[in-house]
């Protein structure tokens, strides 16, 4: 187990695994699980798949279907949460996201870049989450209008490394990603 003494070395550990998400299929970060808001006030949660990171802009994005209810949600509150569980380093990522939807004509160049076959996930008919007769009661129609591309700007992040002793740590954009050690 890593035992870290230095706040900034903790945020960077946690920012590697974080990286890694969206450089290998196989991490787990890839497949962070995204957590907002129903409308009834439940949380609901999914997970999505990392399309990039940016440590840099303190961001991570995702694609979904602006039809989606996470769109619904999103549009109510555009506030989120993303929890990532990495298991083979013990660690747990938690992050406060704000975020941006981009939809429409902007999303043209990410679309671009968009493979064939994952397209098929932008334009079901009907709607996600609309109610069906049976399993396959569906059609694919991928369509570029019906992409979103969603900014998640963090505002804060929490880790919590797993070990003999546990390391806690908090991290808000508001004092500069400065840091303070919580009790695990």
């Amino acid at each position: 187990m890593k035992v870290f003494q230095k706040l900034d070395d903790f945020l960077n550990f946690g920012w590697a695994q974080i990286s890694r998400g969206k450089a290998d299929k196989k991490s787990p970060a890839r497949h962070p699980t995204f957590v907002t808001s129903s409308a009834d006030g439940f949380p609901n949660a999914r997970t999505l798949v990392m399309r990039r990171c940016d440590r840099q802009n303190n961001q991570i994005e995702f694609h979904t279907d602006n039809l989606s209810s996470k769109m619904l949600a999103l549009k109510e509150n555009p506030r989120a949460g993303i929890h990532i569980w990495l298991p083979k380093v013990q660690l747990q990522i938690q992050m406060d996201v704000v975020v941006e939807v981009k939809a429409g004509d902007i999303t043209i160049p990410y679309w671009r870049n968009v493979p064939t076959n994952s397209r098929i996930a932008y334009g079901t008919i009907p709607g996600p989450g609309t109610v069906i007769g049976s399993p396959l009661a569906y059609n694919h129609a991928p369509d570029q209008q019906r992409f979103a591309v969603l900014v998640c700007n963090i505002q804060s992040i929490q880790l919590l490394l797993l070990g003999t002793k546990h390391i806690r740590a908090y991290y808000k954009k508001t004092t500069n990603w400065q840091g303070e050690w919580l009790s695990p």
